[in-house]
């Protein structure tokens, strides 16, 4: 047992990625309990799965210029970008503390604010992915990403659930002072990470050429292509259920409260918990690209179930088996593109991984509009029939992800 446990954790041996799992407890825990309490006042304020659809895809505007956001991380040194992305959480969180204090809290200003944190989040996640091979060794690497995701699957647990309670129990405000407490412990971590670079790399070209460069680097790695098409895939049709249309189903097909979507999130992603957690064990996997198409198709299946469940208790373990599916996409998918790319394009290929995520906000749109003006049934299954008949058509373009290593 205990040399079970020595494997799937060994990346916490080291002093520096240690710091970087602890600061991105405290980060995700205060995301999802935000992501939890604002969704259910937008609902409550304007019982619109639309609006809803909105603040979801307004929440990943940093998409839109994220490789530019890649550039930057590769030229102005990524210590003081990792400080500078987290103090923005901490301003951003505060704000709507200070709005709810003084009774100014509106739809509109959460929107605004939703937009501003879009933007802080594509950037700390480009450059925490840059930084991880840099803090961990490459034989320690796929299991790094996956005690990452390991990480964000336990706070998707605790934070859903946590913040629904809390929501519950003492309102939008007071709730809010612990999720500023816990962007500050993620600003401290990031403080006390050794070894992070501060110094840019040098190159003579522009922003723009950079960015050309790393398009032209993508263009003649067709794997690498293939990758950012499946990650633009899933964000458009799997990952609204989880962003949006669970949020619609709680409130309107189960009639249940904000605690209740907490648990139906938190059991969600004790599935993806599990699923990264039997990644991270096996860190030397092979076939890593068979894993991440198997686990697209699934989670689109786990999406068709969804659409036919009314009952709260029944949609449990399939939620927990839709988590579990998405693991096994995400995190080998993550894997494969840090271990693919050279070290001095990682930020800007990260920038364009960011940028596949454009298709979150697209797939939430299309998803509260159906949603809003037919059913949430009816959103679940365009997505999950969508999703597998755009993967069939990857695989078959890019074969070599269903080969790879």
């Amino acid at each position: 047992m205990r040399k079970i446990l020595e494997r799937a954790f060994d990346s916490l041996n080291v002093r520096g990625f240690r710091f970087m799992w602890f600061g991105d407890l405290a980060l995700s825990t205060a995301e999802f309990m935000e992501i939890l309490i604002l969704s259910w006042y937008i609902l409550g304020q304007t019982e619109s799965p639309l609006v809803l659809g909105i603040f979801a895809a307004l929440r990943f505007t940093g998409t839109v210029i994220a490789p530019f956001f890649g550039v930057i991380v590769d030229s102005l040194g990524r210590r003081r970008i990792y400080i500078f992305a987290r103090i923005s959480f901490v301003i951003l969180s505060s704000s709507i503390f200070i709005l709810t204090l003084f009774d100014l809290l509106s739809v509109i200003a959460v929107l605004i604010i939703a937009a501003l944190v879009g933007l802080s989040r594509s950037l700390d996640m480009i450059v925490r992915q840059s930084v991880l091979p840099i803090i961990v060794s490459s034989s320690q690497l796929q299991n790094g990403v996956a005690l990452l995701r390991t990480g964000r699957d336990m706070t998707q647990i605790i934070g859903p659930v946590f913040g629904g309670i809390l929501l519950e129990s003492v309102g939008v405000g007071k709730s809010y002072l612990l999720i500023i407490a816990l962007h500050l412990f993620s600003l401290l971590f990031v403080f006390l990470i050794p070894g992070v670079p501060n110094t840019a790399i040098k190159t003579a070209q522009s922003m723009f050429e950079n960015l050309k460069g790393g398009f032209s680097y993508v263009k003649v790695n067709p794997f690498l292509f293939g990758l950012l098409a499946v990650a633009f895939i899933v964000n458009l049709t799997a990952f609204p259920l989880n962003n949006t249309l669970l949020a619609v189903i709680a409130r309107q097909v189960m009639e249940i409260d904000a605690a209740g979507l907490g648990w139906l999130m938190g059991t969600y992603s004790a599935g993806s918990l599990l699923g990264s957690l039997l990644i991270g064990y096996f860190s030397t996997m092979d076939r890593a690209g068979r894993a991440m198409v198997v686990g697209s198709i699934f989670w689109h299946i786990g999406i068709l179930i969804m659409a036919y469940m009314q009952w709260f208790y029944v949609s449990l373990p399939v939620l927990f088996f839709v988590g579990i599916s998405q693991s096994f996409a995400m995190v080998t998918m993550s894997m494969m593109l840090l271990k693919y790319t050279s070290a001095e394009m990682r930020g800007r290929v990260l920038g364009l991984r960011q940028l596949a995520v454009y298709g979150l906000p697209v797939g939430v749109l299309i998803s509260g509009f159906i949603a809003e003006n037919s059913d949430v049934s009816l959103a679940l299954i365009f997505n999950g029939l969508l999703g597998l008949f755009i993967l069939v058509l990857a695989i078959a373009k890019w074969p070599e992800m269903w080969q790879r290593r």
